[in-house]
Order: structure tokens, then C-alpha cells, then sequence
């Protein structure tokens, strides 16, 4: 469930919008996003106190004033508020098809992590978990994958082993090449036991999420190792420590 911060970037006019238009959004808001079958007036001043927005003078007297005529806006129960079917079925043409940007959790692995290394990390470490988050388990796989690749080749960059990892044609080896060098013995770099078989996992269920037809990735395979994908990050960022790698 989105917070109404997250949720309100889809429609940047709210804030100028009228306060009679902000408190139907916010009852959309807690209808349509946080499944609420009533809302109170309490939760209406909420959501304005989240936004830091200043509230109508009488958000009582508003609803109370729109659940009557023909084009009431509002359903009254003791329960508390609902929206009239109508209006919301506008509101929804108006507000639920513009599309918010969502955050990431922390549920796989925290993005804090990839704080001070490069843009592009960043991206696609939202993007892998926004995979978990919307439960596209194989997609997340694959785009773990792609992040570990990355981050294996800056390790070697960092250290200027980026020629050791490349084919006779210059382009970098995949994943399933670069694991096992990584984890040479030779190379000047200590991997904990835990990342070592972390790596190897990572790489095994990617490639059957990307190659195997027949293979459907479960939440519970992930979970199951979520302390060593972190590790797995972890490690290899703290190895290349970006802060003070000057390309």
C-alpha cells in the first residue's frame, strides 16, 4: 500500500487545486489505494497533516453538504463516508489512471546501500526490488543477476583486472564465467564464506528465472536468502568503495 506522499505525485496539481477538490481526492485516496469501505473526517485531516497541506476550514460541513441531490458526491452511514458511485467512477477517470512512481521497500535488500556509488546502481537496484515488491519473482532474479554482473566488473575495474575478465573480442564475460574468477583465491581480495555461496545461488536461480522455461520463481526461494543477497551487495560495494574511486 502506497503512502498518500507517493500516491499524490501522480497528479502534480493538487496543490492548486481547490480545497474542495483535495478533500475528494484524499477520499479517493482512501477508498481506491488504502481499501477503506468508509473514511471519517479524521481521516481526511490526516491526510492533509501527511502532506503538510493546510485543510479545509470545515471539512465536516463540506461532506455533510455533498450527500444530498442528485449529484451527491458522498454516501453517509454510521460507519462513517463512502464515495457516491458516480462521482467516484469520475474521480477515477480524472485521478486513479495516472500512474505514481513507487518506492522501493526494504523488504529484499535496503537501497541505502547503494548510497554514494553511481546513478545508474541505483536504478537498477530500485528496479530489482520493485520486481520482489510486485511479486515478479523471476523478474527479480533476472535483474538480480544483472546487478551482481555489474557490480563483479567494477570490482575488477576498481582493482584494473577489467582485461582478465573480458573475451578475445573485448567484451566482458557473463555472469556464470565471472563468479568463479571472482572467487579465485589468486585475486587480492578476501570473500567471506557466506558471499561465496551466495554468489553461486544468485547466479544459479538468475539462470534458470532467464533460461529455463519451465522454472517459476517462489517468493520462498528468495527469502530463504535474503541475509546473503545483502551480504552478496554488501561485500562487493565495500570492496569497490566508490567514494574514493576516481575513474
Amino acid at each position: 500500500m502506497v503512502d498518500v506522499d507517493t500516491f499524490s505525485k501522480a497528479y502534480p496539481d493538487l496543490l492548486r487545486s481547490s480545497k474542495s477538490f483535495q478533500i475528494d481526492y484524499f477520499a479517493y485516496y482512501l477508498i481506491s489505494e488504502k481499501k477503506m469501505e468508509f473514511f471519517t473526517v479524521k481521516d481526511i485531516y490526516a491526510c492533509f497533516s501527511e502532506m503538510h497541506m493546510q485543510p479545509y476550514s470545515n471539512i465536516s460541513a463540506y461532506l455533510t453538504n455533498n450527500i444530498k441531490g442528485k449529484d451527491a458526491k458522498f454516501i453517509y452511514s454510521k460507519k462513517g463516508y463512502s464515495i457516491n458511485r458516480a462521482y467516484y467512477l469520475k474521480l477515477e477517470d480524472e485521478i486513479g489512471n495516472k500512474e505514481y512512481l513507487k518506492e522501493p521497500t526494504n523488504d529484499i535488500f535496503p537501497i541505502e546501500l547503494f548510497e554514494n556509488t553511481r546513478g545508474y546502481l541505483v536504478k537498477m537496484a530500485k528496479q530489482t526490488v520493485l520486481c520482489y515488491d510486485n511479486k515478479l519473482y523471476d523478474a527479480f532474479l533476472v535483474m538480480l543477476r544483472k546487478l551482481m554482473e555489474t557490480l563483479i566488473i567494477e570490482t575488477f575495474e576498481k582493482y584494473k583486472l577489467d582485461n582478465t575478465i573480458k573475451d578475445s573480442d573485448g567484451n566482458f564475460y557473463f555472469l556464470s564465467t565471472l563468479v568463479p574468477m571472482l572467487l579465485d583465491s589468486q585475486q587480492p581480495w578476501n570473500i567471506s564464506r557466506n558471499a561465496q555461496s551466495g554468489f553461486v545461488k544468485i547466479k544459479t536461480r538468475g539462470d534458470l528465472s532467464a533460461h529455463n522455461r519451465r522454472y517459476s520463481a517462489k517468493k520462498s526461494d528468495i527469502d530463504q536468502d535474503k541475509d546473503t543477497i545483502r551480504i552478496c551487495i554488501q561485500e562487493l560495494i565495500g570492496l569497490i568503495d566508490y567514494p574514493n574511486w576516481k575513474i
